[in-house]
């Protein structure tokens, strides 16, 4: 009978259950043999490590890739050497991912490519390309993609293949088209084709961060007037896109979208208009309960699964910095409900910071939360973050780490400096406050490599 168990030292994503034995085999050497098992889970494997030997059993390829990784995060977590152990895994959540879908400058090619190789190593399986300040994902999303830039986008088409990552190309019509306009359901359309023509997975459809009413008059004449109107005219859009391209070039895939009332959890005329009228493949992101929280819940879940149906996603908003670019947010991930299973939850989507490395901390306790919720401990992923982004900087960058680790944002950026300094201030003794400022004085001496450590751990 196995027992729900951390292996130790920590690893993430955590895996569901493990028993640990004795004995522990340098990676290298262990003989790996790989088979594939009907009837498991989506992603499911197990994986048995003993007499230097590792026997992997996995339900598809991203299983198999899934058991490595996890033979990977042990032997990185203990020097080398993989222990005795025995796992059974598979993810809570279908989708897991990341979405560039912040303001400021976007990503580069290369920072891109390096998310999906830590998306890999993580057990993540999308990653959603949304960069708000990308001119053909919204203000030209009529123009197919310049050579460059598509040629950039199906590289990292195939790199994620290449770990297990399926490359979402986002567009967002919803700023400026006539959705009464049978000529503008064709462009989109044929954005659409050039892309998947060209290589990517999948297109994803936004509707966010818009006037919540129809502006144009053809619009306001076919539709009607209001936040309902809007909702019906989006909810045609994504339905008619659904006929015209998903069914034929990927029939059974799911369509990602967000609406444009994607934050809270009651019922309004905009999302109820919008869900009774969405295709079936459909599936909804949502902030939860604001468009930053603290907290999601399941209630927050369950309740929005009410308005949307059950087929609700989670658009998590952390670690991002684009509302506020003088802070960082290092993780972990703070206040995300354990109780997901059973849930009208189908995935979740972090969307990072804008500065790429320092936002991978973030990342990867997010991963772990994402593949299992109910044994997701803040501390644990937090430790492990910093091992798996920071490499063999971990010890010099923690203090820094440390300091930027609050979540939700209205929190103190460290309540344990802050509560050193009230300790001096108020007269009860200042070593805690000297301890804590010699920690991030000697972050100077680190200052001009953190991005090097930072990669080397990623690679």
């Amino acid at each position: 009978m196995l027992e729900d168990a951390a292996p130790s030292p920590p690893v993430i994503p955590l895996p569901h259950r493990v028993e640990t034995g004795i004995g522990q085999w340098p990676a290298p050497a262990l003989v790996v043999e790989e088979r594939l098992i009907e009837g498991m889970p989506t992603e499911a494997y197990r994986l048995t490590v003993a007499d230097g030997r590792a026997v992997v059993e996995a339900s598809d390829a991203r299983g198999l890739r899934h058991a490595r990784a996890t033979l990977d995060e042990l032997a990185d977590a203990a020097d080398g050497r993989v222990p005795a152990v025995r796992i059974e895994d598979a993810p809570v959540l279908r989708h897991r991912g990341i979405i560039e879908g912040f303001y400021g400058e976007p990503w580069s090619h290369e920072e891109r490519l390096a998310a999906l190789a830590l998306a890999g190593r993580l057990k993540l399986n999308s990653y959603v390309y949304a960069p708000k300040d990308d001119p053909w994902h919204r203000e030209r999303w009529r123009e197919p993609y310049p050579p460059t830039e598509l040629a950039q986008l199906v590289e990292l088409a195939a790199a994620g293949a290449a770990v297990g990552v399926d490359v979402t190309v986002a567009l967002h019509p919803a700023g400026s088209m006539v959705f009464s306009d049978d000529a503008e359901h064709e462009l989109l359309a044929a954005k659409a084709e050039q892309l998947m023509d060209a290589g990517i997975p999948a297109i994803a459809l936004l509707f966010d961060d818009v006037p919540q009413q129809p502006r144009h008059a053809a619009d306001r004449e076919r539709f009607g007037e209001g936040d309902a109107a809007l909702g019906a005219a989006h909810a045609e859009t994504v339905r008619r896109f659904a006929d015209r391209v998903l069914r034929r070039r990927r029939p059974g895939a799911d369509l990602l979208v967000v609406p444009t009332d994607y934050a809270g959890t009651a019922a309004s005329p905009y999302r109820s208009a919008f869900a009774a009228g969405l295709p079936d493949e459909a599936l909804v992101w949502w902030t939860g309960r604001d468009i930053v929280v603290g907290e999601v819940t399941r209630g927050d879940i369950d309740a929005a699964a009410e308005v949307f149906g059950d087929r609700l996603l989670l658009w998590d908003n952390f670690p991002v910095n684009d509302f506020d670019r003088g802070r960082a947010f290092l993780g972990p991930l703070l206040g995300r409900t354990p109780d997901v299973a059973g849930s009208g939850l189908r995935g979740a989507w972090s969307n990072p910071m804008v500065e790429f490395w320092p936002g991978c901390f973030g990342i990867a306790a997010f991963a772990d939360w994402a593949w299992n919720p109910g044994a997701y401990d803040p501390m644990r992923a937090a430790a492990a973050s910093l091992r798996i982004v920071a490499g063999e900087g971990a010890a010099a960058l923690a203090p820094l780490v440390r300091t930027l680790s609050s979540w939700p944002p209205s929190a103190a950026m460290d309540a344990d400096l802050a509560a050193a300094a009230d300790e001096a201030l108020d007269g009860r003794g200042d070593d805690h406050l000297r301890s804590r400022l010699e920690e991030l004085v000697g972050l100077a001496e680190v200052a001009g490599s953190v991005e090097v450590e930072v990669g080397v751990g990623i690679g």
